[in-house]
């Protein structure tokens, strides 16, 4: 099974473990960062949007949101969920007609393989305005390994080198105690 396909068939398991996690304060500490807008509303790309959770948050603070994901159960979710303009697209392939303020990967691209997680931040980066932030989370540790059919590339802080970088517990309630490195990384 695929990454893609987990996504498909257990997609409402998914949502459903995952539209309620708080991470306000890890949106707060992003939003904090994002530079103004120089012409008009931020731009925020929400980036493996999942469930959508984000982009919806995002949208109710008052940004301009766009969202990407692999799954098209995913995909489907977000614009339900969200109601934000959302497209099929993997990081491998990611390119976009205009550059954000903000781009949120949270959770996202633990599912791209080590080799070729730095081109696809590259390419992120590539699309922010300057003084744009990125925002990365993974979860904590050195492997890589497949989990219902899923690549999880496991990082440590000492991987991201020196953006902002800090560890958080996973706020799941069904998760244990599972430690995720975060990172705010400004261009």
């Amino acid at each position: 099974m695929s990454k893609a396909d987990y996504y498909e068939t257990h997609a409402a398991e998914f949502v459903a473990a995952t539209v309620a996690a708080d991470m306000s304060a890890l949106r707060h500490r992003f939003l904090s960062a994002l530079p103004p807008s120089q012409t008009g509303s931020v731009r925020i790309l929400d980036a493996g949007s999942g469930s959508g959770r984000d982009a919806r948050a995002f949208r109710e603070a008052g940004f301009a949101v766009s969202a990407f994901d692999a799954s098209a159960a995913m995909v489907t979710a977000t614009r339900a969920y969200a109601g934000v303009p959302t497209r099929r697209m993997r990081f491998e392939d990611f390119d976009w007609e205009h550059r954000f303020e903000g781009i949120w990967a949270c959770a996202s691209l633990l599912h791209v393989a080590r080799q070729d997680l730095l081109p696809a931040i590259a390419r992120l980066a590539r699309h922010l305005v300057p003084g744009g932030v990125l925002y990365l989370s993974f979860k904590s540790g050195t492997q890589t390994r497949i989990k219902d059919g899923r690549r999880f590339t496991d990082i440590t802080s000492d991987d991201l080198g020196p953006p902002d970088i800090w560890e958080t517990r996973d706020c799941r309630p069904d998760s244990g105690a599972e430690i995720w490195v975060n990172a705010l990384v400004k261009c």
